[in-house]
């Protein structure tokens, strides 16, 4: 069970109520101030203490020094949640206080999830579940199956079947997405097991044979993106793998012709070419007049925002993966932070100290702040 002990935040009570946390045993109490949070936490001895920056009573920094200094408490996690702009002695109150994370709200559901998910260790899924249907027929068998893709890329994909399959099959494989039927793909079953969620079907890996450029090409098209409809009238757009010269959004431009807010969501781009880079930005100019925002953009994306400002276009990043580095534990680590968590200087971006999660000694930002936030100064 992860135990929580939260102070009064009707942000962090609304995201703690979203389905990732609804299907977890969760036990979560709340603190109004500053001596009952201290309170709760040294009699329950949470995994995580989620507490405001600013407490009646006290203080969130002061409350997360008091707990790192107590040895009974060296395994609560504290994560501090800021406002919506930090300053300077907030900054190095932040600094001080040892936290193991720091919130900036507001903060998108998704987004909260991730920073709870790093902290107490619960599984952060990088699979793709897809809307991809599938049919495969298994050569030199009258055997003819169907299912879904879990995720794929040009190489190969995971997927589901209403039927056995064996390692070293060959087989032939049809994709089915959004109305479109994708050209048969020869295979090679990679393995096979039952499903986890329903042990009458097979899980199994496929390894693509040599594929045509214009199979590949439509692959590269079905893994690039997944677009999702939001109640709010706003799209969820989050891309996957690699920008490079094949790269082609068009279909995606054709996606959002009639939607005016989106939300593009970037963890998963793992690499950005020149050539990509410039095919992205011809994107983004086709968005003229679009609200639309960057939420947790890769370490490849950010890198490329930093140094390419047309990689933004008329956007706002939202939040950043940051490249952080625990000299002690001689360890790298990839941290999550909202704008609203760096210092903008006139003439310095200040990023704040986090606490390694191994060893619990302060962890340092890895680059030049004046370099990797760049687009900071751009978009203020």
């Amino acid at each position: 069970m992860l135990k929580i002990v939260t102070t009064n935040n009707v942000e962090v009570f609304r995201h703690l109520g979203t389905g990732p946390f609804q299907r977890m045993e969760l036990s979560h109490e709340v603190a109004s101030n500053f001596d009952e949070a201290l309170t709760r936490v040294a009699a329950t001895k949470p995994d995580i203490a989620i507490v405001d920056a600013e407490l009646a009573g006290g203080s969130g920094y002061d409350l997360c020094r008091r707990i790192k200094n107590d040895p009974a408490l060296e395994r609560v996690h504290v994560m501090i949640v800021l406002p919506s702009v930090i300053s300077r002695a907030a900054l190095e109150r932040l600094d001080a206080s040892g936290c193991d994370d720091v919130l900036a709200v507001p903060i998108h559901a998704d987004d909260f999830y991730h920073h709870i998910a790093q902290i107490a260790g619960l599984p952060v899924r990088r699979d793709r579940r897809m809307g991809v249907g599938l049919e495969i027929r298994v050569r030199g068998t009258d055997t003819a199956l169907s299912g879904t893709v879990d995720n794929i890329s040009a190489s190969g994909a995971g997927v589901v079947v209403d039927g056995p399959l064996t390692s070293g099959q060959e087989v032939v494989a049809r994709l089915l997405h959004d109305g479109n039927v994708y050209p048969d793909i020869d295979a090679t079953v990679q393995w096979a097991r039952p499903d986890a969620r329903d042990p009458a079907k097979t899980a199994a890996g496929l390894e693509f044979a040599a594929l045509p450029m214009k199979t590949r090409l439509l692959l590269e098209r079905l893994c690039l993106y997944d677009a999702v409809d939001n109640p709010d009238g706003s799209v969820t757009v989050s891309l996957y793998g690699d920008f490079t010269e094949i790269t082609d959004f068009s279909a995606l431009s054709s996606r959002l012709r009639d939607v005016d807010d989106i939300d593009f969501y970037l963890r998963e781009v793992r690499y950005i070419s020149s050539a990509g880079v410039r095919a992205w930005c011809d994107f983004l100019a086709k968005l003229k007049g679009k609200r639309y925002s960057f939420r947790h953009c890769s370490l490849a994306f950010a890198s490329q925002a930093a140094m390419v400002p047309m990689a933004v276009g008329d956007g706002r990043i939202v939040s950043v993966e940051a490249p952080y580095r625990c000299e002690r534990c001689d360890r790298d680590d990839l941290r999550l932070l909202e704008r609203g968590a760096l210092l903008v200087e006139e003439n310095r971006i200040v990023p704040p100290v986090l606490a390694c999660r191994v060893c619990g000694d302060d962890l340092e930002f890895d680059d030049v702040p004046e370099r990797y936030f760049a687009f900071l100064r751009r978009d203020a």
